[in-house]
Formats: C-alpha cells, sequence, structure tokens
C-alpha cells in the first residue's frame, strides 16, 4: 500500500515537474522560433519588399490606434476623413501581414524536402541477422510555421524559384482573397486623396495625419511593386 502511494505520489510530482518545465521554456522556444524565421526572411532574395511594405504600412497603423478615442463629429468631413484612417490603418495591417505570409511562402522549405533530403535508411542487425530500417535522426520535427504552410498550399516547387512565386500567386487562396483586397486598398486610397484636402482643420491633428497616411499609400502602391517587380526579375535571372 505505501508503495502503491509513493509511486502515485512520484508520478504526480513528475508530471508537474514536467508541466512546468514545458511553460517556462515556452517563451525561449517561441523567441528562438521568431528568430529563425526573422533569419530566413533576412536572406530572402524578398526581404527589402517586406521592409518597404512594413515601413510604409506601419504608420498609417499607429495613426489608426492614437486616433481611436478622437471626438470629429464637430465636422461631417472631419468625421468622414476619421473614418477612412481608421478603415485605412486596418487595410494597411492586412498589406503588413500579406507581406509576410508571401515572402515566408516563397522562401518555405518543407522539412521533408529540404535540399540534402536524400533518403537515409539506417540498419541495425539483430541476433538473428535480420535488418530494420528507420528514418534519418536528423529529420527535425515540423514547427508552426510548417504546419501553418503545409495546409495552406500543397506544392512541389523549389523555394526561392520562379515556379514558387507563380503557385503562390495563381493558386494560393490566401493570395487570392489579398488581391482582392489590394485592389479595394487601391481605390480606397484614391477616395482619401479628397478627404484628406477636406479634413486640413480638424483636431487632433487629423489632417496631418491623413496627409501622412496618403504619401505612405501612394508610396507603397508604387514602390512596393517596383521593388517586388525587380525581385521577380532577379529571380528569373
Amino acid at each position: 500500500m505505501a508503495a502503491i502511494l509513493c509511486e502515485s505520489i512520484g508520478k504526480l510530482l513528475q508530471g508537474s515537474c514536467e508541466a512546468l518545465g514545458t511553460i517556462l521554456t515556452l517563451p525561449c522556444k517561441a523567441c528562438g522560433c521568431a528568430t529563425e524565421q526573422l533569419t530566413k526572411l533576412c536572406k530572402s532574395p524578398f526581404s527589402l519588399f517586406l521592409f518597404v511594405a512594413t515601413g510604409l504600412n506601419l504608420p498609417p497603423v499607429i495613426f489608426t490606434f492614437m486616433l481611436l478615442g478622437s471626438d470629429q463629429s464637430s465636422s461631417e468631413d472631419c468625421t468622414s476623413g476619421l473614418h477612412w484612417l481608421h478603415l485605412d490603418g486596418i487595410l494597411c495591417l492586412i498589406n503588413i501581414l500579406a507581406a509576410l505570409y508571401i515572402c515566408l511562402r516563397i522562401t518555405h522549405e518543407s522539412p521533408d524536402n529540404s535540399s540534402n533530403g536524400a533518403p537515409f535508411i539506417l540498419a541495425s542487425v539483430n541476433e538473428k541477422g535480420s535488418a530494420s530500417y528507420g528514418t534519418s535522426p536528423t529529420n527535425k520535427k515540423a514547427t508552426l510555421v510548417d504546419q501553418v504552410m503545409s495546409k495552406t498550399m500543397e506544392t512541389d516547387t523549389r523555394a526561392k524559384s520562379i515556379g514558387r512565386v507563380k503557385d503562390i500567386l495563381c493558386y494560393d487562396p490566401i493570395v487570392a482573397i489579398y488581391i482582392l483586397v489590394a485592389i479595394f486598398f487601391m481605390i480606397w486610397w484614391s477616395m482619401g486623396i479628397s478627404r484628406g484636402l477636406a479634413a486640413s482643420d480638424c483636431a487632433d491633428g487629423l489632417g496631418h495625419f491623413l496627409n501622412v497616411a496618403l504619401m505612405c499609400g501612394g508610396s507603397f502602391i508604387w514602390l512596393g511593386g517596383m521593388i517586388f517587380a525587380c525581385n521577380l526579375c532577379c529571380l528569373v535571372r
């Protein structure tokens, strides 16, 4: 009876320690995963596009949060400008996330199809002379990014290749939805030009924020598109 009780208490303590260790190491694992993905993005040929997309779309997102509690009810033009900025901030956030997804998708290499992923057979001979086979001990467990990428679209094209870019731009369902969002973003940006002019005298610096958001949006449409096209040309070469 005492042995059973001690064994139960030991298993309970062991399980508690393992759970506590998992919780304590979770931030380190998350930081390591984020650092690994950031390193891959920096080595990507589309890293400049991602940095430009983030830098030009981040200010409108910040302006949106800054003016969440702003009262612009004194003028219809100010109210319209504030609503435009709020939606523009949401669209800019989508632009950042889409650029991140596209860059990760282009540079992603499946754990099962790495560049040196030749089949590996591990044979061990037992006493009777029969062989047992296994997989390579160097295979890594799929990360969260690997799982997300494998569920969005299956492709057998090589990472950082023009074939991979073609598959993503033409067949990826998430990118297809984003293309529609990007078209709406360009239309919404053009509508904001008149609202920025009308909101020049609004409170809380709304007119200034609208003008900066319009400049960032226009720069992203032209500069971001040109950089993405240049990256495609580099892959073709």
